[in-house]
């Protein structure tokens, strides 16, 4: 279930997913990067931070440690699968999934330019990680819900991921 796309076209997709958050990040208000639309949800900052700290476990993962952690047990991961994991390669990420724990925010990101440039560096950092694996031998990480997701699976992923959590930031500040 690869979604019928290759890795060049999800290292693409990524790329230009994340570009395109890392403008609105940076286009953001200072003066509003810390505070929630409303009570429960996240602010600008937090959001950032979300989409950095989703690197981190595959991250480690590549690296031999402990990614994310699977969630559900196999009847419910194939359910999920068969379910969700089309529609997001598809490109939509089913609105009120719930984040993992390990990419919750604790705090949000700092400032808005320091946010866009960490998201980019982290993002252009596992791809090429991940590209640099592909390219040894066949890779497959864990998503918490999903299970083993191929290299294109992953990257699409994220790239979806990222474009979701776009339309949660405010409009960009004028002149931005």
């Amino acid at each position: 279930m690869s979604g019928g796309i290759g890795m060049a076209q999800a290292a693409a997709d990524h790329r230009a997913a994340i570009e395109d958050v890392a403008r609105v990040v940076e286009g953001q208000d200072p003066a509003r990067w810390t505070q929630a639309p409303q009570p429960g949800k996240w602010s600008p900052s937090e959001i950032a931070q979300h989409l950095i700290l989703s690197y981190g476990p595959p991250l480690a993962e590549l690296d031999g440690g402990s990614g994310f952690v699977v969630r559900v047990g196999w009847w419910k991961r194939v359910a999920l699968r068969w379910r969700f994991l089309p529609q997001i390669l598809g490109g939509k990420f089913p609105q009120g999934a719930p984040a993992p724990r390990e990419i919750r925010p604790k705090t949000g990101a700092a400032d808005p330019v320091q946010a866009a440039r960490d998201l980019r560096e982290s993002a252009v950092l596992f791809a090429d990680r991940l590209a640099e694996a592909e390219r040894a031998r066949r890779v497959r990480l864990t998503h918490p819900y999903f299970g083993k997701l191929t290299a294109p699976q992953i990257l699409k992923l994220m790239a979806v991921h990222a474009g979701h959590h776009r339309a949660q930031f405010p409009p960009a500040r004028p002149g931005s």
